[in-house]
């Protein structure tokens, strides 16, 4: 059983960046807004979900995380065969200010044909760069100082990969800077009908506040499907 169509409108033409990839935000919540419960319990996604988020990693062309989604799943970043087969593999990023990055890492040991991005800054331990460089991981030195410039590291895997659409998977202070840089263009939501009602469960956005309604980004939802048993939710975020 695949996803049945509740809503959906024309998306507008996106205006095409020159400088950057377009970005995707992709992720699974609660109910009450939450990407992890204080368990780190992340299964939030049911069978017919997670077909169509492996579905849409072999459509693009990059998948990103945070170093703390690193630590706390260990994640492929890959197509699943589980899932949906498919012989196009996403490169992997990971954002990773100073290189805590597990040299067993399976974004590092599995599929080691698909590239592998760290980006850091030079908080990061030399040597632990060039044992990273050593395993054929690509080290991405940028020039903040206690965060990886993401507006940086969008220019060059834009240059240097040819890095056109890229999904970002988490977490929620990854996903909070983004939308704070102003860098989202798509979000798909996957939300799962349970509640954590927990205050120490992990956010949808961490580490940034917008304030009020009028400076929060505002989005328009373009589709709405039933996945299993998760409501999925696209939408675009509307420029100035």
């Amino acid at each position: 059983m695949g996803c049945k169509i509740l809503y959906e409108t024309n998306l507008p033409s996106l205006r095409s960046i020159e400088w950057r990839p377009l970005v995707i935000v992709s992720c699974a919540i609660s109910l009450d807004g939450k990407l992890a419960s204080s368990a780190e319990d992340t299964r939030l996604s049911s069978y017919e979900d997670k077909v169509e988020v492996h579905k849409l990693r072999s459509r693009v062309d990059a998948i990103l995380v945070g170093i703390n989604t690193i630590l706390a799943d260990d994640p492929h970043l890959t197509v699943s065969e589980k899932y949906f087969k498919s012989d196009r593999h996403p490169i992997r990023i990971v954002l990773d200010s100073k290189c805590r990055i597990p040299l067993n890492a399976q974004v590092i040991t599995k599929r080691r044909e698909v590239p592998t991005i760290v980006a850091t800054t030079s908080l990061a331990p030399s040597e632990k760069i060039e044992r990273l460089r050593g395993l054929g991981v690509d080290v991405f030195m940028t020039e903040g100082k206690e965060r990886v410039d993401i507006k940086e590291l969008l220019a060059y895997l834009k240059r240097k990969y040819g890095v056109n659409i890229l999904m970002v998977e988490g977490g929620g202070f990854v996903i909070g800077e983004f939308f704070r840089q102003g860098l989202v263009d798509l979000v798909r939501i996957s939300i799962t009908p349970v509640l954590f009602g927990d205050d120490n469960a992990v956010d949808l956005i961490r580490g940034v506040s917008f304030g009020r309604v009028e400076d929060s980004p505002r989005l328009i939802l373009y589709k709405l499907e039933l996945c299993g048993h998760n409501i999925i939710a696209h939408f675009w975020v509307l420029r100035d």
